[in-house]
């Protein structure tokens, strides 16, 4: 038997499982699958070639199966066994193009999410790790129809940056049930806290090292009633100071009762700052959202109720009031308030807080509003069937109705792995191209094909995130921030996959409704979007049923996507030799695609016909969706609270929209202004604008942290 010369000279034997496994994984980058039989057939071909030999070198052996593979008509294999083996030439182009987005972080910065400050050096560290992570992850670990895909623009993989890690992707975090009793992080052991300020305080810390180890949003879900026994506990301790120090009790309870809110003030002014100034270890600022002011009037007495409503004034009253001497905003956590028409009518507690909400919706933008009592949305349905709360995770993705072996529909606690999301407009324009005559007919098929191949991808992440340690996460998987998350971190994830959902992404179905008719969603009427996204539900509850998996319709909030989705267009279109009908057709751009399943930003629809317009695509994307208006005058409370009404009574998770401007110069705030402040007429203005679902810097000092086509999208906002 001939014996192999390894690079570095040393001596092995030949082994042909070596050889099997090799063009086993060729084989799997390729979409090939070679049985048992025919792997042994090609071990023993490359085997009869060198077996009267004393030895051969490694590289000759790779030369070997390479022939074999084209000689036993294996070609595609052979390209991806050549593909590897030849990998210094292949990478030579893509460490120079490494290279080169590194220079660009370095000298430029990068715009790709608003959530990234990248003048700093962490983060500029975080983007260029990025750039090699994905590099690794396209040429390693995808197949090689994926890439292809990927490459010409029909699917979209969300933070692939991050896939190579197997961690998981959105999440309710429980952090009530993590505080309770203490917990461990980092290896420190924390205690349970005493009081309410440092609750708030413990709760920053546990989410800067939480975001860190995943990547998309992290909810704080029902964050007011987490606080609730810790607003006593201040409240108790308090009274029994002032009554040890001779006052009665009623005054000592008065006088408790300011330090509580005291307590309060700084605890959200110290979360605030925290959030928006101090990366996690990721480089980006940790996307957090809370959502308040849901509660059960009859289960909580007067005192109790009182403490709610007032946590949630307080932290709607720090969000007014901005920081530094002239108030400036900020924009992290993202404020949700959790609407129950029946509560707010029954309950004055709630009702003041919802004056308080939409007060600060006018002056802010933030809180959204999520519908509970609606006759529509499964968000809706499954509060009052179960009374759990779906919050939303990040700015729009939602969970899918999950039951434990009770039978109790569980909501805190879970997490997403990940969202893929189509470019319809790609798909439908190379059925048109191809199949001029049946380009309809065909259009689904390819549809159809595209979502294998996610769904695909989504079993293998299902798989990779099954397997990992538990110590990869610890705050999520030992100390109880998920579901049954108190799991030692030598376990793996295992089953609590579970519950877990993925996300297929639809874009751009207005640009998709143009392509099709010939008309914008708003004139068309939405037929062939509802018929897209119908489709979808129909091929998804398909695949959930047999792969039990949670998977569910994701309107992608495409921030950077919107620009990089119509570049690929615009790519596709000009190597195809077609028109880019959207570079010359009013409404539309060539720098930038529709959200989801959003009408056209330019449309001059009032706010309740945007909602009306909206409706039924929203209901259809129940695995992620927001609906918002923009606001020409958010000064007009009376109108601004009617539009929110409307929005909880059709279900929606709804939001505002307006530009709010900062003057650095003259302190003086401004809505719906962009670049020139109409009080000094100074450019150095910091204005924070809606980005899809939650809000960024559109412009800080005639800078933004957003991409080109995003900016060029919100000049363009009429209706948005």
């Amino acid at each position: 038997m001939p014996k192999v010369v390894k690079k570095d000279n040393t001596i092995e034997r030949f082994n042909a499982e070596k050889i099997q496994s090799a063009v086993k994984k060729a084989a799997f980058r390729c979409d090939k699958v070679i049985d048992a039989d025919h792997l042994n057939q090609i071990a023993d071909e490359v085997y009869s070639r060198v077996e009267h030999r004393e030895q051969v070198t490694v590289a000759e052996l790779h030369e070997m199966v390479i022939a074999v593979l084209a000689f036993l008509q294996y070609k595609e294999v052979a390209d991806a066994y050549a593909e590897y083996r030849y990998y210094k030439q292949t990478y030579a182009k893509t460490f120079e193009q490494l290279r080169q987005d590194a220079d660009d972080v370095l000298r430029l910065g990068d715009r790709e999410n608003a959530n990234f400050d990248s003048s700093l050096v962490s983060t500029k560290g975080s983007l260029i790790k990025g750039y090699l992570t994905k590099s690794l992850y396209k040429q390693f670990y995808l197949s090689g129809k994926e890439k292809e895909l990927i490459e010409r623009g029909d699917i979209y993989i969300h933070d692939l940056r991050d896939m190579i890690l197997g961690c998981i992707n959105c999440c309710l975090f429980d952090i009530g049930n993590v505080l309770k009793g203490g917990f461990e992080m980092s290896n420190v052991q924390y205690t349970e806290p005493k009081t309410v300020l440092s609750a708030l305080q413990v709760i920053g810390d546990v989410t800067l090292v939480a975001t860190a180890q995943q990547f998309g949003g992290f909810t704080l879900a029902e964050l007011d009633k987490v606080l609730l026994p810790y607003v006593l506990k201040s409240e108790k301790a308090a009274i029994e100071k002032y009554m040890e120090l001779g006052l009665d009790e009623t005054k000592a309870e008065e006088v408790a009762s300011k330090d509580v809110i005291r307590e309060l003030e700084q605890g959200f002014q110290s979360l605030e700052l925290k959030l928006n100034t101090v990366p996690c270890s990721r480089g980006d600022f940790a996307f957090t959202t809370i959502t308040f002011g849901q509660w059960d009037p009859a289960k909580y007495d007067e005192r109790e109720k009182s403490w709610l409503y007032m946590i949630g004034k307080i932290m709607l009253q720090v969000r007014r009031n901005g920081h530094g001497k002239d108030g400036k905003p900020v924009v992290f956590p993202k404020l949700v308030f959790l609407y129950d028409d029946n509560q707010v009518k029954a309950d004055p507690f709630s009702s003041e807080l919802f004056n308080e909400a939409v007060k600060t919706s006018a002056e802010c933008m933030y809180p959204d509003y999520l519908s509970l009592s609606s006759r529509y949305g499964s968000v809706s349905q499954i509060f009052q069937k179960y009374g759990a709360i779906t919050s939303p995770m990040g700015c729009r993705a939602f969970l899918s109705l999950w039951r434990n072996e009770k039978g109790e529909a569980i909501t805190i606690g879970r997490c997403n792995i990940g969202a893929v999301s189509l470019n319809l407009p790609i798909i439908l324009k190379l059925a048109q191209i191809e199949h001029p005559d049946d380009w309809k007919e065909k259009f689904w098929e390819m549809l159809d094909d595209r979502l294998e191949v996610i769904r695909a991808f989504f079993k293998k992440r299902y798989d990779i995130v099954r397997h990992q340690k538990c110590s990869s996460n610890p705050l999520a998987f030992t100390q109880g921030g998920l579901y049954e998350g108190t799991k030692s971190p030598d376990d793996t994830v295992g089953d609590l996959v579970r519950y877990m959902t993925a996300s297929f992404g639809i874009t751009a179905l207005d640009e998709t409704t143009y392509l099709w008719t010939g008309k914008r969603l708003v004139d068309e009427g939405g037929e062939v979007s509802a018929s897209i996204l119908r489709h979808l539900q129909d091929k998804l509850a398909e695949f959930k049923k047999e792969d039990g998996y949670l998977y569910a319709i994701y309107g992608t909030p495409a921030e950077s996507l919107c620009a990089t989705q119509a570049g690929q267009y615009d790519r596709f279109c000009e190597k195809m030799g077609v028109e880019n009908v959207f570079a010359s057709t009013p409404h539309y751009s060539p720098e930038y695609f529709t959200n989801s399943f959003h009408v056209n930003v330019t449309e001059e629809i009032s706010p309740f016909e945007k909602q009306d317009h909206e409706f039924e695509d929203f209901h259809l994307c129940e695995g992620g969706h927001i609906q918002y208006v923009r606001l020409d005058n958010p000064e007009n409370m009376q109108a601004v609270r009617a539009m929110i009404r409307r929005g909880m009574e059709k279900g929606f998770y709804q939001g505002v929209n307006f530009d709010s401007a900062y003057c650095g110069d003259c302190g003086e705030h401004s809505t719906n202004v962009l670049f020139k402040c109409p009080h000094c007429g100074s450019s150095n203005l910091s204005v924070i604008s809606r980005v899809c679902g939650y809000l960024g810097y559109s412009n800080v000092n005639g800078m933004s942290r957003m991409n080109d086509g995003k900016m060029a999208e919100i000049k363009n906002r009429v209706s948005m």
